[in-house]
């Protein structure tokens, strides 16, 4: 062989077996790192480990109650008002699943000796998320430590607890997966919330006696809050709203009453269920109530009427309510008639209240309502009462429910319309509830309501009616709950009455006390 030839096969020869050594060491060392195998099997995890017997004797002996999980496991435990010690919590030891913990109100119970030393069994739950140590009064700042190391907290109550200072902030602040805090009814004050600026999580903020002002802005701005409660915020300071960009709804109560100019200061509110306005030029100028369009899911609307001002009337603002299409609740007043007929054109409200003054609204003004289609449930100022109210109410076809606003103190005088009024009542084919305690209805009003047989709740406390007037309602078969305080009804007579309508109940006041016929339990 020629030693070119030679040199070519040892060349070969050396690659070849090169290659054998290097696939040879990287499969050596892949098997090294690769789990263990036991006959052809990996390893798995080992199965999860109920809580045991011993353990659920014990909560049971300390009057908890608890839930677990499908492994058996108990995540939820529920240690409200019970005499605690604190090392009845040494239990929690045996209890690393739990996920709830509620230790609400132990401090109200005689005979606890439940401290701030008791909070350092919490280090046994790693997966706690939820902790509700509300109504503890005598825990203090010092028992807030033990709960840093709870690195899965979600929410945390603390509400009802005096003796928290601002102190505690820093500690709070170290909670960083902290989303809910409730901090209601505590002495602590707006220094805390640098300290709470720091929670980046934090989603809901419930506290007492912080004010929202520009001195507190800044820091309530830096938190990624959607809901907000309990602050004080004066009117000149609701321009300072906008800057809450992640709230959902206003940081008050919806029943606190807004001015119609500041309703622009609300608009960036997704969530606003309810509103009270007041118009504070009266019905000379609604415009602002433009503004409410704005508000995806508004359902309750309440308008305050101020003191009229001199000018054209403007209505555009109440017109524009029947752009809001989640609007359901309308309560109006005092109203007057152009107004009342803008808010007619609001076809998708299903409940009205209206107020007014006789001078400004007069009954048949009422005939407008004919045009809310959608309208069920009205209660109308009790001195509208009349014929032309009856009326026009007889053209809802839609109504379900008719009742009265006797204003406080209640007016006394009874309202005065004819009986055969009553029988415009009959046009409505789905009415199911009629408030008419206090009118004086008589037997021949009783002979119209007979014939509104989808009738299932009538009240007339203190109707002139007779026994045998009664019996005209024998017919109603829908009824299911019928009143009359203060008539003049024997209970015999109410008895007959309840063998034609057996599933109604009947209340008076027989014997000097209350009574009543209870309705019969109906069988399949």
């Amino acid at each position: 062989m020629k030693k070119h030839q030679r040199q070519f096969v040892f060349l070969f020869l050396f690659l070849t077996l090169g290659s054998g050594i290097l696939v040879f060491s990287l499969r050596t060392m892949r098997l090294e790192h690769e789990p263990k195998v036991e006959q052809g099997v990996e390893r798995e995890a080992p199965p999860p480990v109920p809580t045991s017997q011993a353990t659920l004797i014990k909560l049971k002996q300390l009057g908890a109650r608890w839930k677990r999980n499908q492994h058996g496991q108990v995540y939820w435990l529920f240690l409200k008002r019970l005499p605690l010690v604190d090392d009845d919590l040494i239990v929690l030891k045996e209890l690393p699943e739990v996920q709830t913990l509620t230790l609400r109100g132990v401090h109200t119970i005689k005979g606890n000796r439940f401290t701030d030393d008791g909070l350092r069994h919490l280090v046994h739950l790693p997966k706690l998320r939820y902790l509700d140590l509300s109504v503890n009064y005598r825990l203090t700042d010092a028992g807030l430590r033990h709960l840093v190391s709870l690195e899965k907290l979600e929410h945390l109550d603390l509400s009802g607890n005096f003796k928290y200072t601002d102190a505690c902030g820093e500690l709070l602040a170290q909670l960083t997966c902290l989303q809910r805090l409730n901090l209601n009814q505590t002495a602590l004050t707006a220094a805390l919330l640098p300290d709470l600026s720091r929670l980046s999580r934090l989603k809901s903020l419930s506290v007492e006696r912080m004010v929202l002002d520009e001195n507190t802005i800044d820091d309530f701005e830096k938190l990624p809050l959607q809901e907000l409660t309990g602050v004080r915020i004066d009117d000149a300071d609701l321009r300072l709203l906008p800057r809450l960009k992640s709230l959902q709804k206003p940081p008050f109560p919806g029943y606190r009453w807004i001015e119609d100019r500041h309703l622009i200061y609300l608009t960036h509110f997704k969530k606003i269920r309810e509103v009270d306005v007041t118009l504070t030029r009266g019905t000379s100028d609604t415009s602002q109530l433009k503004h409410l369009q704005a508000l995806p899911e508004l359902e309750i609307l309440a308008i305050g009427i101020g003191e009229n001002s001199e000018g054209p009337l403007d209505r555009s603002g109440l017109l524009a309510l029947a752009k809001v299409p989640t609007l359901k609740e309308l309560r109006v007043g005092p109203i007057n008639a152009p107004a009342l007929e803008a808010i007619s054109h609001c076809a998708q409200v299903d409940k009205l209240y209206l107020s007014g003054d006789p001078g400004q609204l007069q009954p048949a003004d009422l005939a407008c309502l004919k045009n809310m289609s959608s309208l069920k449930k009205i209660t109308v100022q009790v001195d509208l009462v009349s014929d032309a109210l009856w009326a026009a109410l007889g053209n809802v076809t839609s109504l379900e429910e008719i009742s009265f606003n006797r204003g406080w103190p209640p007016q006394t005088e009874k309202p005065q319309f004819s009986m055969a009024s009553l029988k415009h009542l009959e046009n409505l084919p789905h009415l199911k509830g009629l408030d008419l305690n206090g009118f004086p209805v008589t037997d021949e009003g009783l002979g119209y309501l007979g014939q509104c047989r989808s009738l299932e709740r009538l009240d007339m406390d203190k109707a002139p009616i007779t026994n045998a007037g009664l019996l005209q309602l024998r017919h109603l078969s829908q009824l299911k709950k019928l009143s009359f305080y203060g008539s003049k009804i024997d209970e015999s007579a109410a008895i007959e009455l309840h063998e034609h309508i057996p599933q109604c109940w009947i209340e008076d006041n027989w014997c000097c006390g209350c009574m009543a016929i209870h309705p019969v339990a109906q069988t399949k």
